[in-house]
């Protein structure tokens, strides 16, 4: 766990500049909220930023292989004898301290202005966890494409499986939400309003979990038989 939380580190050193920007964005939305503030742009802003939030991790992890094999830097991480399992699991501990950093920035924004506007803020550290934990699955979903596909092909791809339930509805179908917690917890972020959260919200997290596991084993299956000596393309 030490190396890949050194990994992690690392990973989230090279993205200084994207978490910098983000925190700028989020501080200035704060600001401008901060004018007049109303109830009702408290929860357009954390539903927006909760979605941002899954997209802009997805967005971050899907080219993370692809620059790293570009640079070759992963060569020299690998050869001082950490396993490509762990190397897959230092860019996911570096997507969830940027997801964490995220999260936290959004929910005392959110708590700012929700204080302005005399609202409570019932729910809020439950709905930024589960937002958190969906950051992390699509994180995962993106690693996994990531390791076989182009970056291009895996944001397709990745986006396509997290979406899945939102074609399956346009079809009529009805497929199960704990199979599919990143959608759920989209869905839970467009409905929020400062509400008790739900009794299932720790099935959801639960299996946004498992999901994580999943598909970080199923990436470093994927990615322990692809060639890293040559730089990708």
């Amino acid at each position: 766990m030490r190396v890949i939380f050194i990994l992690g580190v690392n990973f989230l050193r090279t993205q200084w500049i994207v978490v910098l920007v983000m925190l700028a964005y989020v501080a200035g939305v704060n600001s401008f909220l901060a004018w007049n503030v109303q109830p009702d742009e408290v929860l357009v802003f954390l539903r927006i930023q909760g979605i941002y939030a899954m997209s802009f991790v997805l967005l971050t992890a899907v080219p993370a292989i692809h620059t790293e094999r570009k640079s070759r830097r992963i060569l020299a991480v690998l050869s001082k004898g950490i396993e490509r399992w762990q190397y897959l699991g230092g860019l996911l501990c570096g997507c969830a301290m940027i997801s964490a950093i995220f999260c936290v920035a959004v929910g005392l924004a959110a708590f700012l202005g929700a204080s302005r506007a005399g609202m409570a803020v019932t729910g809020l550290v439950e709905l930024l966890l589960l937002v958190f934990l969906a950051c992390l699955t699509a994180a995962s979903v993106g690693l996994f494409c990531a390791a076989f596909l182009h970056p291009m092909l895996a944001a397709g791809a990745a986006t396509a499986i997290l979406a899945l339930p939102v074609m399956g509805r346009m079809h009529g179908w009805s497929l199960p939400p704990v199979l599919f917690p990143v959608a759920e917890v989209a869905r839970r972020v467009m409905e929020f309003r400062f509400t008790t959260p739900g009794a299932d919200d720790w099935t959801v997290a639960a299996a946004a979990l498992a999901q994580v596991v999943i598909f970080w084993a199923a990436a470093a299956a994927v990615f322990a038989r692809r060639d890293v000596t040559t730089s990708s393309e």
